[in-house]
């Protein structure tokens, strides 16, 4: 068995997977994700005859992600595995066996903070001329290799519920105990079960939560030397219940900030740790406050790297390249250029937004606009500004194509597919529809850097994006208008009618206009 977490505009939900699990924007008998750049069918999850769970893309638009890399046939998945389907992002986890996890309150432990004067000589790591025993030599020798070989096995790692499942495989190995967890704080302090292991399947991790509120108070490592034989034990229900006869917990901080607690107990060993395990155990602690920092500094980054790949893309991929690699020089200027231009414009919008909070009007138009930007971009448009509500694009500037026109009806003519799929999952979530008028013009206009030296943005300016924007402006809901220029270069491509001829601001005669229907077959 396994389940799906699920982080998406809805928020956060699991998803038990079955054999068979679709994952789109709106399957059959499947996993919905509301995100507009999420295709119908977008991917599939399932089992295999070896009773894997496969990862596989349907041929979606904008592709399926697994740990970041798009992926181009099937993948196995592994517990911790992160899926990326749009905007939305997913956890696959594992549930081979029930998870052995419950928290119990108790009232009282015993417990002993650091040093206490009580351990014999062979408890800490002696100075090498002091040492006169072989077997501690080779007993700290071991355990010191294997906190090397942990640091060194997670040095790389930055997914860390992977960097979790290292550390307690190591912890194992370096110390005596039947159960160890890491428990990480939330926003408001409460410290929850990040990573378990325990070494019987069969077995039940209680957390004391008294023991948990002493680290958290005091910020130091805690050793129980033997509960069960202790008094002061008698009251404490999870220790009783899980017959834990040592324990050990430690804080994992960074600087001053309480980041989570390590616990591990044994069932089975009196007094089974000893100071020198703190000290191992609490370095272990320090190196994964460092790792959960690095990983954190990590996701920062990749996020920040996102952020920015959007920002280059609503520059265009094109001009953003040839303008970091020097090709193109940011200087004012501009250049005569034979380019089409593209408005797309709502129909109603300022009547929608009438009763619309700021918020959710400005969660629209970031909506609107990537679904938008993201089929032009695909015919290689140039995405030149936003204005309220409105988006122009351009071809033949700063690339030019020798089909450019027939890229923008294209463009034109996806792009209202784009916004009626866009609108079923407005439906969906009980808001109303959009409608978009959109104008296409060809013709000679300058190109280049507009603005002061220190803020610059590429644009046109002429006569044809005078008219393109006319044009859009009479527009009506799913009507694609284009002038007789852009006509002329793609009249063997689409289906149109000719309309009634347009008075244009700044022109004496009117110009013809078309209706665009459908590409010919």
């Amino acid at each position: 068995m396994a389940k799906l977490v699920i982080h998406d505009t809805e928020g956060t939900r699991e998803i038990h997977l079955g054999k068979h699990n679709p994952i789109g924007r709106l399957p059959k008998d499947g996993i919905s994700i509301l995100d507009p750049l999420v295709s119908k069918e977008h991917c599939l999850i399932f089992l295999d005859p070896a009773g894997n769970y496969v990862l596989r893309d349907l041929g979606s638009r904008n592709g399926t992600l697994a740990n970041g890399q798009r992926i181009w046939s099937d993948v196995i998945l592994k517990k911790g595995d992160r899926i990326t389907i749009g905007e939305s992002s997913c956890i696959f986890v594992s549930l081979e066996t029930e998870e052995p996890i419950s928290n119990r309150e108790d009232e009282t432990l015993l417990m002993i903070r650091g040093q206490t004067g009580t351990w014999s000589e062979g408890d800490r790591f002696l100075p090498e001329g002091e040492i006169r025993n072989e077997k501690t030599l080779r007993l700290d020798y071991e355990k010191l290799r294997i906190a090397h070989d942990l640091q060194r096995d997670i040095g790389i790692e930055l997914e860390i519920d992977r960097i979790f499942t290292r550390i307690l495989d190591r912890t194992f190995e370096l110390l005596t105990c039947d159960r160890a967890a890491i428990l990480m704080a939330d926003e408001s302090g409460k410290m929850t079960i990040r990573a378990f292991k325990v070494g019987n399947r069969n077995d039940k991790l209680i957390i004391s939560s008294t023991l948990v509120k002493c680290v958290q108070k005091e910020k130091v490592g805690i050793i129980s030397a033997d509960a069960l034989s202790d008094e002061r034990f008698k009251d404490t229900k999870s220790i009783l219940l899980q017959r834990t006869r040592s324990s050990m917990a430690v804080p994992i901080l960074y600087e001053k900030e309480l980041l989570g607690i390590m616990i591990i107990d044994s069932a089975s060993a009196v007094r089974a740790y000893s100071e020198k395990d703190l000290i191992l155990f609490g370095n272990i602690a320090r190196q994964t406050a460092q790792l959960i920092k690095i990983s954190e500094m990590a996701e920062k980054i990749s996020v920040e790297a996102v952020t920015l790949e959007k920002f280059q893309r609503l520059l265009s991929p094109d001009l953003a390249e040839r303008v970091v690699s020097g090709e193109l020089k940011v200087e004012k200027g501009g250049q005569s250029r034979f380019a089409t231009v593209l408005f797309a414009d709502m129909c109603g919008f300022t009547s929608m937004c009438e009763n619309m909070e700021a918020m959710e009007v400005l969660s629209l138009l970031n909506e609107y606009f990537e679904v938008m930007a993201e089929v032009g971009f695909r015919y290689e448009g140039t995405v030149d500004k936003f204005v309220g509500d409105m988006i122009m694009l351009v071809w033949g500037a700063p690339v030019a194509h020798p089909d450019d026109p027939v890229r923008a009806v294209c463009a034109a003519l996806d792009m209202q597919e784009a916004l009626r799929e866009y609108n079923e999952i407005r439906v969906v979530r009980g808001e109303p529809e959009i409608r978009m008028g959109i104008g296409i013009n060809t013709g000679k206009l300058v190109a280049g850097y507009i603005g002061s030296n220190r803020t610059m943005s590429y644009s046109v300016v002429g006569d044809p994006v005078n008219i393109a924007s006319r044009l859009c402006d009479i527009a009506g809901p799913g009507q694609i208008l284009i002038s007789e220029d852009t006509y002329v270069e793609i009249s063997e491509r689409f289906e149109v009618v000719e309309l009634t001829t347009v008075h244009v601001k700044g022109k004496s005669k009117p110009i013809k206009v078309y209706d665009v229907i459908r590409a010919k077959k």
